[in-house]
């Protein structure tokens, strides 16, 4: 029996304390701040609301220590959190700014300091973005050849990977399957540069992220997408990969559901599911030691876009002068017959 189910037993039933309000307001009362924070976000996805909780308790423990109050709001208008916040360079300030609102907001409060250091942040942002300038930091990590640095790369790691991949995926180790899998990550965001959401496919076929093996036409390994960032947006996707890496993953696949249980792609040192940040860290490990320098999902994207900005600005010119959007421009590029 519950706490809850004790203290209604042990009352009158026409008492307040059994009553749906008390026990409504009790509850809520004794929520931690993560839980009150899930609960008023339960229209968002899981790992947007992971993000904004991860990003809260780093603001928190600036002048503070978890865990975060459950009700008392005041940590955040401290003028110490604010004269700490506004030393911050551009990129913590953004994230910061929006981890402040969202905990008014669980607080059910509001602050004209906090929504002026928003809104002047996002402001900032978008204008910086649309100057299309690297920053510092980015200008340091940028490899000589860009983002073709990762295909010298990738051949090399082919060839050092040889002896394993040419034997039968039952003779694989469990140290063998980790250093392939290196060559997996690297070959899959050459392919297709996505955010981290290679640490969401299951392996097989479900209706939520998933890589999978058609054995009709059109055969081979697909990548199913159904939640990431701009899912909203975008809709469902679908898209396989290049006849590189589906000899890869013909190999690397199999030999993962032979040695472990998880079933994901990605699998981490304990032989459990590679969670998103640890893919994070493994990209940056592995760029660093085969590149010198340590590739973020970000920096990929932004060496890919930057390969393909031709392509990029092309399409944004013929669309502003067509008066149409990219995808209504291209309805009107007919195929040759």
């Amino acid at each position: 029996m519950t706490p809850n189910a004790k203290l209604a037993v042990a009352l009158p039933e026409n008492c307040f304390i059994n009553s749906p309000l008390f026990r409504s307001i009790f509850i809520k009362n004794t929520m931690t701040f993560g839980e009150k924070l899930r609960k008023q976000k339960k229209h968002i996805k899981s790992s947007s609301v992971d993000t904004y909780l991860r990003n809260i308790r780093r603001l928190r423990k600036v002048k503070g220590s978890l865990p975060i109050p459950e009700s008392d709001h005041s940590w955040l208008t401290s003028k110490a959190l604010l004269e700490w916040f506004d030393k911050q360079p551009l990129n913590v300030r953004r994230h910061m700014a929006t981890a402040a609102t969202i905990s008014l907001q669980v607080y059910g409060k509001t602050s004209d300091a906090w929504k002026k250091r928003q809104t002047d942040s996002m402001k900032e942002f978008d204008t910086d973005r649309r100057k299309r300038l690297l920053t510092d930091k980015q200008k340091k990590q940028m490899p000589v050849k860009g983002f073709d640095a990762l295909k010298s790369v990738i051949s090399t790691m082919k060839k050092e990977l040889r002896h394993i991949l040419t034997k039968s995926v039952n003779e694989w180790s469990f140290n063998d399957l980790t250093r392939v899998q290196e060559l997996v990550i690297l070959s899959l965001y050459y392919d297709f540069p996505l955010r981290l959401d290679y640490a969401t496919l299951e392996t097989k076929k479900t209706d939520k992220n998933c890589i999978y093996k058609n054995k009709k036409k059109p055969r081979g390994w697909h990548i199913q997408l159904v939640e990431y960032k701009t899912s909203k947006n975008m809709g469902k996707k679908t898209f396989k990969p290049n006849t590189a890496n589906q000899r890869l993953l013909n190999k690397f696949i199999p030999a993962t559901q032979i040695l472990t249980d998880h079933g994901y792609l990605l699998t981490n040192q304990s032989k459990q599911k590679m969670s998103k940040q640890v893919l994070s860290k493994k990209l940056m490990a592995i760029t660093k030691r085969r590149i010198g320098k340590n590739f973020s999902v970000q920096l990929i994207r932004i060496l890919y876009a930057m390969r393909n900005r031709g392509i990029l600005e092309s399409a944004k010119q013929v669309s502003e002068k067509l008066l149409h959007s990219q995808e209504q421009s291209l309805q009107y590029a007919k195929k040759d017959p």
